[in-house]
């Protein structure tokens, strides 16, 4: 009986203990909080310094952390603290921890003298004393060695993580010129540019960003040529980032820029070194952050966004026919479907009769508004886009021509756009791809939704109104003291017939004039010597 009750009478269950999130404890050690004390610094008592070394770094709560005890011939203790998989274990076992096992032994008078003799054969050893020092050191890959009786550490760099070899650049590719991009190792980077540039004179400044990740980076210029106003400029607006965790180059990107809220980008990040070095060459800064593979130039303008790594490796007449397809691109990127819509809807005079035919015919069983057709395939096509990059790159290609091809004519057969439209979105897309930059690509996405409404409304008035205010706007921006809209539009400048055409490389003898640089002469007058008459010149 008692079984049956069991059976078919309903019990409730405990219920299990709900996970409440409360306040959390504050840690013994924050870095933002314990920036600098006057007496953080080496003890020459080896224990005080393993109780804050183990404290500091979460010892034993880190598994990753190695504090290797060491036992010296003296009756001396040691220890050497690193990041297992960040430090070269192999050459701290071959190189330093055998290194001072073998020290013979040696009166306590002389044993200091003789530990600092023993590592000077290293070449990146260095002692310090200030604990905050020493620990950014070791977070960035190297290993320290504390002895008793000693008030200071030595520190050795013995980076040895894994990284990624040297590749082609994905997006600045381009059939000319060197096809070397950068990687995620800060001085793999470095070594790349003054792999092109060959002199002492470029100086490599080293910057940290973060106040808990210190992401190290270095500030490049070339000190014969730069501004030094440029280039403290620059180092002031990057030292002068208070954020916790910074991840790459593009977060320094939005610090650095006078207007953060504006669409079109005012610095330039490119992941090719020869276009870096180039930047150099013309009197800009240099950005390059550990773990990012893009360097930043600084400052950058609005015609220099429009250029390409491949315009300096064409000759003449072929790079203006490519920057004038670009420019072209451009341009019906950003004003092609706000033409359209102007025209269709208050410019019909203007199409000829049997292509106003044309067009209404194919319209004519379309439910939808012009302005409503037109957003629905932009949307679309920005879906299309969007999917592609983030899907893996066997059906990237896929979707583009499903989406492209059997969604855009299973649209117009049933319908729900009209062909012509389908054209007008097509040539948008083709001219965005043909974009040089690609935080420029951007810009023009958002601004075509401004003219297309702008269009829509008070048709070509409104585009001239559009272009109007935002050329003002441009107008009135200086990034790092310089007019984004420089060189200035000057009778026989230049500067300005370089920045909108390709000169011949024997006419490039001045450098930018609006950067202002030490040295504005890059070539001599002739540079072109063989072609002198007198050949002894």
């Amino acid at each position: 009986m008692n079984i049956l009750k069991e059976l078919f009478r309903y019990t409730p269950k405990d219920e299990p203990e709900r996970f409440v999130l409360s306040e959390p404890e504050q840690p013994d050690f924050d870095i933002r909080k314990n920036k600098k004390h006057e007496n953080n610094y080496v003890s020459d008592n080896i224990e005080v310094n393993r109780a804050y070394i183990k404290k500091r770094f979460n010892v034993p709560l880190n598994n990753d952390v190695i504090i290797r005890e060491l036992n010296l011939r003296n009756n001396i203790s040691a220890f050497v603290i690193f990041y297992d998989g960040m430090a070269d274990s192999d050459y701290i076992n071959n190189n330093i921890i055998k290194s001072v096992l073998e020290l013979p032994y040696i009166s306590d008078g002389k044993f200091n003298d003789a530990l600092y003799e023993k590592f000077t054969t290293h070449s990146q050893a260095q002692t310090m004393q200030d604990f905050d020092e020493i620990a950014d050191e070791i977070n960035f890959g190297c290993c320290a060695l504390f002895v008793d009786k000693l008030n200071t550490a030595f520190v050795f760099d013995v980076k040895g993580w894994e990284h990624r070899d040297i590749g082609k650049p994905e997006n600045e590719q381009s059939i000319y010129g060197p096809q070397e991009a950068f990687a995620e190792m800060i001085r793999t980077n470095t070594s790349l540019i003054r792999k092109i540039l060959k002199t002492e004179k470029l100086i490599a400044l080293g910057v940290t960003v973060g106040n808990v990740s210190k992401t190290r980076g270095v500030l490049l210029y070339i000190e014969d040529i730069a501004n030094k106003k440029l280039v403290d400029e620059a180092e002031r607006r990057i030292n002068g980032i208070s954020i916790d965790y910074i991840m790459s180059i593009e977060q320094v990107q939005m610090f650095v820029e006078d207007k953060t809220m504006l669409i079109t980008p005012q610095t330039l990040a490119t992941e090719r070194p020869d276009r870096a070095a180039r930047a150099l060459t013309e009197g800009r800064c240099v950005l390059i952050l550990n773990g990012s593979p893009r360097a930043l130039i600084m400052p950058s303008n609005a015609f220099e966004l429009t250029h390409t790594a491949s315009d300096e490796y064409l000759n003449v007449p072929f790079a203006n026919m490519s920057r004038l397809i670009r420019m072209l691109g451009m341009f019906l990127s950003l004003l092609l479907p706000a033409l359209y819509l102007a025209i269709t809807l208050y410019h019909q005079e203007i199409i000829p009769t049997y292509l106003l035919y044309s067009i209404s015919a194919s319209r004519e069983n379309v439910p939808f508004p012009s302005l409503v057709e037109l957003l629905l395939m932009d949307l679309s096509f920005e879906l299309i886009r969007e999917a592609g990059i983030r899907m893996p790159s066997p059906i990237g290609s896929t979707l583009g021509i499903v989406g492209g091809l059997i969604l855009g004519q299973a649209a117009v057969s049933a319908k729900i756009v009209s062909p012509i439209m389908i054209i007008v979105i097509a040539i948008t897309g083709i001219g965005s791809f043909a974009t040089a930059d690609y935080n420029l690509g951007w810009t023009y996405r958002v601004l075509r939704l401004v003219f297309i409404f702008l269009a829509s409304a008070l048709g070509f008035f409104g585009i001239a109104i559009g272009i109007v205010l935002y050329g003002l706007y441009l107008g009135k921006i200086t990034t790092f003291g310089v007019p984004f809209l420089s060189p200035s539009l000057k009778f026989k400048n230049k500067s300005m017939t370089s920045a909108v055409i390709n000169n011949k490389i024997i006419s490039k003898e001045k450098r930018p004039g609006f950067l202002k640089t030490k040295n504005s002469s890059s070539e001599p007058r002739i540079s072109q010597r063989w072609s002198l008459k007198n050949r002894d010149d």
